[in-house]
């Protein structure tokens, strides 16, 4: 089972009150182009049509094309997982995978010991950072990778092989729940100022003990890859629209 969560900047955005949605009218030889339209379909007086549309990045991308994936602050790990090295390892495929930005391969250097707040507002050491490695974004953050014991007893439906009927049941099952949490942070590498923050959680229970640690940090990053990367570049949204017909 899966869920994740994820917690941007809120923005507000003005809904227009649903009655208005009634006073826009098209005539039937709009209707039949727009259910020539793939993704198109009429339901009674209702056509209801699937819109591709670009997303902007989150972040101003403007003159930043040279990129700087640094160490992160981890608060809890696993054993037998550098988590900082796989965070820094799994952001830099994704981007130069999913990106045309130039991502620097380079050795991260560490981070000051210093509380994150005080880190963040730390413009020197970001600035001089930017400039030893000529990074025109760094990226850093903070991470945590946990287990935890989700074994319990369970009532599942099963089919009786006597009688053939669905029967009730609570049996114990062995279970392990995982939980990734990461936070994000885009530094101007000539500034060193905080540029955007974002936060991201994965979740996921599986059967049994002992998967293997990595694979399920993989998985975990997995569920919100696409809005990490939705940060730097635009991505495509679908939505669905309807037009009311005379």
């Amino acid at each position: 089972m899966q869920s994740p969560r994820h917690r941007s900047p809120r923005a507000g955005h003005p809904s227009a009150p649903r009655g208005l949605a009634r006073l826009f009218f098209v005539g039937p030889a709009l209707v039949a182009a727009v259910l020539g339209w793939p993704g198109a379909s009429l339901a009674g007086d209702v056509a209801r049509v699937t819109i591709n549309a670009p997303m902007p990045a989150r972040l101003d991308m403007t003159g930043l094309r040279k990129v700087l994936v640094t160490r992160f602050i981890v608060d809890k790990e696993l054993p037998g997982v550098d988590l900082d090295k796989e965070i820094v390892g799994l952001l830099r495929k994704e981007l130069r995978k999913k990106t045309n930005l130039d991502i620097l391969d380079v050795e991260p250097p560490p981070l000051p010991e210093q509380p994150l707040k005080d880190l963040l507002a730390n413009n020197g050491f970001w600035r001089r950072l930017g400039e030893t490695h000529g990074a025109d974004l760094i990226i850093s953050g903070k991470a945590s990778f946990e287990a935890a014991d989700r074994s319990g007893y369970v009532t599942q439906d099963e089919i009786s092989p006597v009688t053939g009927q669905r029967v009730r049941r609570t049996r114990f099952v062995d279970r392990e729940g995982f939980t990734l949490d990461l936070s994000l942070f885009f530094l101007d590498g000539a500034t060193g100022r905080l540029l955007y923050e974002d936060h991201f959680t994965g979740e996921n229970t599986l059967p049994g003990h002992g998967t293997d640690r990595l694979t399920v940090l993989y998985t975990l990053f997995e569920q919100f890859e696409e809005d990490v990367i939705g940060i730097v570049v635009p991505k495509p949204k679908s939505a669905q629209r309807y037009i009311f017909t005379e």
